[in-house]
């Protein structure tokens, strides 16, 4: 193997590698990107609160 076959050889692997990464980028950066953005509106909702309906049973009282 000459130095041009390993060069070729190594550029092909980091071609291969870059080639690789990117799908796994953009698919975490989104799943990311996401959680950040629901993170956000939750957090701008207002919350209410319920409070349980109280039965003639549980306050003693007959009809």
């Amino acid at each position: 193997m000459t130095i041009n076959d390993v060069s070729l050889l190594g550029k092909k692997v980091l071609v291969g590698i870059i080639v690789t990464l990117i799908p796994f980028i953009i698919i975490f950066g989104g799943l990311w990107l996401t959680r950040k953005l629901l993170e956000r509106s939750s957090k701008t909702k207002i919350a209410f609160t319920t409070y349980p309906k109280v039965t003639d049973y549980e306050t003693g009282t007959s009809h």
